[in-house]
């Protein structure tokens, strides 16, 4: 395995049976990522950058008799905040560096958004890779509320008599 900077918890790794470059396009197509021409952030050998999204990025590690891998893991910026962080180096960046950086003038926030978008950046590619036959079913469909919100219907109020109270108050 692939270790980035940020450790290993900021990475994650799938196999597949689909091609870089169909699965760069589906995402760019679907999902609304940013292809990418093969740039290596971290190096040669170490994963090439096929599409971007937010922070993430999803980077194709390698193929073999037509398996391949991908890898789905925070920009090298981000990277570079993560293990700063991570290591108590997080006073060497002022607000105004994270700020223009990520959008984030604190910590807590970066790294909040940081779990977020590379959870969900993780589910999307699961989902592209699986492709419609696995995809989640369609959520039901909810009527239509016209009601007021705080109203309750008339037959769901009614007294309660001695016994009940009695019996809640043991």
């Amino acid at each position: 395995m692939i270790l980035y900077h940020a450790g290993p918890q900021w990475v994650h790794v799938f196999e597949a049976l689909v091609n870089r470059a169909v699965l760069a396009k589906a995402l760019h197509e679907q999902h609304g990522f940013t292809q990418c021409m093969l740039y290596e952030p971290f190096g040669a050998g170490r994963g090439a950058v096929i599409a971007k999204r937010g922070h993430m990025v999803v980077m194709a590690l390698g193929a073999e008799n037509g398996t391949e891998w991908y890898a789905v893991a925070p920009s090298k910026e981000l990277q570079d905040l993560i293990w700063s962080f991570s290591k108590g180096f997080a006073g060497q960046w002022s607000a105004l560096e994270l700020k223009v950086i990520t959008g984030y003038d604190d910590w807590k926030s970066l790294l909040a958004m940081a779990g977020h978008q590379f959870s969900e950046v993780v589910g999307v590619v699961q989902r592209t890779i699986d492709g419609p036959t696995h995809a989640d079913p369609a959520e039901p469909a909810l009527d239509p509320f016209y009601g007021n919100a705080l109203e309750v219907p008339a037959d769901y109020l009614y007294s309660l008599s001695g016994e009940e109270i009695a019996e809640c108050v043991h």
